[in-house]
């Protein structure tokens, strides 16, 4: 779906690649939260610092946030280059980014990642 940009602007494509990029971010590193927390994941896994060096000093949680930057800067770049130069629906964008936010947001707090909890 693309509409036609007004004279004079620049398209908003890539501002809402962004938008969705960074929003899926936020959730990826909740959904890894909540698939550690649940055992699917295993935490020596993510524990980038210990297997490969990156993020020194910070323990399982550098897996986490380089999965999540990862998925931000992947999704932000296949969006933006399908979107670049193109007008698209930026209300229905910023209302997924805005869905994908507060998924990503609840489940990092720990009532809500602990009801996926391993016994």
């Amino acid at each position: 779906m693309s509409l036609q940009p007004v004279e004079g602007t620049k398209p908003n494509g890539p501002v809402a690649a962004a938008f969705i990029g960074a929003a899926v971010g936020c959730f990826v590193l909740g959904l890894i939260i909540s698939l550690n927390e649940a055992r699917i994941i295993s935490s020596t896994f993510l524990d980038f610092a210990k297997n490969y060096g990156i993020g020194s000093g910070v323990g399982p949680l550098s897996g986490k946030v380089i999965l999540s930057t990862i998925a931000f800067l992947g999704s932000w770049g296949v969006l933006g280059y399908l979107w670049r130069g193109r007008e698209v629906n930026f209300a229905r964008a910023f209302a997924v980014a805005l869905i994908l936010l507060a998924a990503g947001f609840a489940l990092t707090f720990p009532p809500v990642f602990e009801l996926f909890a391993a016994e």
